[in-house]
């Protein structure tokens, strides 16, 4: 399993390959949870995961040996509990940056951390935070891309892959070792507390960033532009003349052909 691409990282560096497994999050945890060892940047790779979990429990479904579906684990204890939405921000314009370089700049990110070509989901990320108390434990970063995939279930709706956009096959070691040198990358900036460069590239890409477009809050339907999101992570829209901050569960997007 291992790519030259990886020995100047330490993402990626260690890759433990599984043919299948439930949740590749799930299995990182598990080790984790009985005290064993994990140098920073382990990597859990799944040829098959039957029950990959995306934002709010949604499935995750993905052909065997078709998608890149991978567990990154880190220890981001220079980040204040606070501010855990840096990380988010972190991850999502590195596999950003490597995908538009892929497929162009139609690429977006979809608050807070989907992936999205047009108006199709292309890949998610769940970041799953462990804190005793006031302290980082460790930080397990799951992202699933489709990549080769073409033919999906009837019952997934808006969905897509690199191959059914591109038409081209891609090999998924090669482009694990980018999706991991370009987190390693954004990871080390924040580090270095480049927030600032963060935030913009993310804002930035935000899909649907100051379109008008049709929001579900609570029980209501509003028109809404997205403006950017705030220092904790909140989505913020523009109704009307007013500026709302939201929360995950507390806004949904309204899909649209």
């Amino acid at each position: 399993m291992q790519n030259n691409t990886f020995s100047r990282l330490f993402a990626g560096q260690k890759i433990i390959a599984l043919q299948r497994v439930d949740s590749t999050n799930n299995y990182l945890k598990n080790l984790l949870s009985k005290s064993k060892p994990l140098t920073e940047g382990t990597v859990i790779m799944a040829e098959e995961q039957f029950d990959g979990r995306g934002q709010f429990n949604n499935k995750w479904l993905s052909e065997p040996g078709k998608n890149l579906t991978f567990s990154l684990l880190l220890y981001p204890s220079f980040i204040s509990p606070n501010s855990q939405f840096l990380l988010n921000i972190a991850v999502s314009i590195a596999i950003n940056d490597v995908l538009t370089g892929i497929i162009g700049q139609e690429c977006k990110i979809k608050w807070p951390n989907d992936i999205i070509f047009g108006n199709n989901k292309l890949g998610g990320v769940l970041i799953e935070n462990i804190l005793s108390g006031k302290q980082w434990k460790y930080a397990v970063i799951g992202i699933g891309i489709n990549v080769n995939q073409t033919s999906f279930s009837e019952s997934i709706k808006n969905v897509t892959s690199l191959k059914k956009i591109t038409g081209a096959s891609y090999p998924l070691n090669n482009l694990l070792a980018e999706l991991c040198a370009a987190i390693e990358t954004r990871y080390r900036e924040l580090r270095d507390n480049q927030c600032a460069q963060h935030y913009g590239r993310y804002v930035s890409n935000l899909y649907r960033l100051n379109e008008p477009h049709k929001f579900i809050t609570g029980e209501s339907e509003v028109i809404g532009k997205i403006t950017g999101v705030d220092q904790g992570g909140r989505l913020l829209v523009k109704v009307g003349d007013d500026i709302h901050s939201y929360g995950l569960k507390e806004i949904s997007y309204v899909q649209e052909p």
